[in-house]
C-alpha cells in the first residue's frame, strides 16, 4: 500500500525485516503489487502483517489489528491520521476544489477510503437540488493510486483524490512523479490505514510483533529505517475510531450522493 516506488518498497522491507527478527517472528515477504487487488490479499489465510485501509477493515471485521503508523511529517501532528488530497494539473490554473467542478473526476476503487469514500463524503457537501452532479464525467475504478496519478498526468481525468501519506512517500522517494501536479483541497483527517494479520495468524506472533513495533521508536538502530518510511512511531490502533469511516459513507448516501458525480 505504501510502496509506490521501488525505493519505498525496499525501505519498508528493511524495517519489517528488522522488526520481525527482533520480535522473533518468522517472515516471508510476498509481493502483492498492482494490478493485484488488495481485497484479494485480505482473503489469504497466511497474512502475518500487511497494511489495510481502515474502511474495509471496519466493514469486514475479519482482520486482526497489529499497529498503526504515526507519520513523521509535521502536518500529522504526532497522530495516526491521514487525509485525501484533491490533485489537479497545475497547468489547469485551478486554485480551489470548486474550480474543478464541471471537469472530469477519477476515483481509484469502491472500497478505498482515501480514493473514494473520503472524497465522496467531502464532495457531498457541495451538492444541492439545483446541482446534483458536480462533474461532467466521472471515471472509475482506475485502480491503484499510481494508476490514478498517471491518468491525471496523461490528461485522462482532471482531478483525483489520493492518500496524503502515500503522496508524502512519493514526495520523499520520487518527487518527479508529482511534477506539474498540485493540491487544491484536502478532506478531513481520518484514522490511518493499519497493519493487520489474518484471523489464522498465531496470537503469540501477533502480540510479539505489536509489542515490538510499539517500542522501536525508542531504539537508535531504527531511527534511519523509520525516517526512510516517514514514520515517527507505531501505536496500538484505536479500532473503535475506524467506525467514523463507515459513518462518512452513510452520511454521503443519506445526502443522496452514493456515487461521485
Amino acid at each position: 500500500m505504501y510502496s509506490p516506488v521501488p525505493s519505498a518498497a525496499r525501505a519498508w522491507n528493511a524495517l519489517f525485516e528488522r522488526a520481525f527478527a527482533d520480535a522473533g517472528v518468522p517472515m516471508e515477504v510476498v509481493e502483492h503489487k498492482p494490478p493485484a487487488l488488495l481485497a484479494d490479499l485480505y482473503l489469504r489465510e497466511d497474512v502475518g502483517c500487511a497494511f489495510m485501509c481502515g474502511w474495509p477493515f471496519v466493514r469486514s471485521g475479519r482482520m486482526r489489528p497489529i499497529a498503526a503508523p504515526v507519520p513523521s511529517p509535521t502536518r500529522y501532528e504526532h497522530l495516526p491520521r491521514y487525509c485525501s488530497e484533491f490533485l489537479v494539473r497545475k497547468e489547469s490554473g485551478w486554485r480551489s476544489l470548486e474550480d474543478t467542478f464541471g471537469g472530469r473526476f477519477g476515483w481509484t476503487s469502491p472500497d478505498s477510503q482515501s480514493g473514494f469514500n473520503a472524497p465522496r463524503a467531502h464532495l457531498a457537501r457541495f451538492v444541492t437540488p439545483e446541482r446534483p452532479a458536480l462533474y461532467r464525467e466521472v471515471r472509475g475504478p482506475l485502480g491503484a493510486p499510481m494508476a490514478a496519478l498517471d491518468a491525471l498526468r496523461r490528461g485522462e481525468v482532471d482531478v483525483t483524490a489520493l492518500d496524503s501519506f502515500w503522496l508524502d512517500t512519493v514526495r520523499r522517494h520520487d518527487p518527479a512523479k508529482l511534477d506539474g501536479i498540485g493540491c487544491v483541497a484536502t478532506t478531513h483527517w481520518a484514522p490511518i490505514p493499519l497493519l493487520v494479520a489474518s484471523p489464522q495468524a498465531e496470537e503469540a506472533n501477533v502480540a510479539r510483533l505489536r509489542q515490538t513495533l510499539a517500542r522501536i521508536h525508542g531504539q537508535a538502530a531504527y531511527a534511519p529505517l523509520l525516517a526512510e518510511v516517514l514514520v515517527e512511531r507505531f501505536v496500538v490502533p484505536d479500532t473503535a475510531a475506524y467506525g467514523e469511516l463507515e459513518s462518512m459513507a452513510r452520511s454521503a448516501q443519506g445526502a443522496g450522493y452514493g456515487e461521485i458525480r
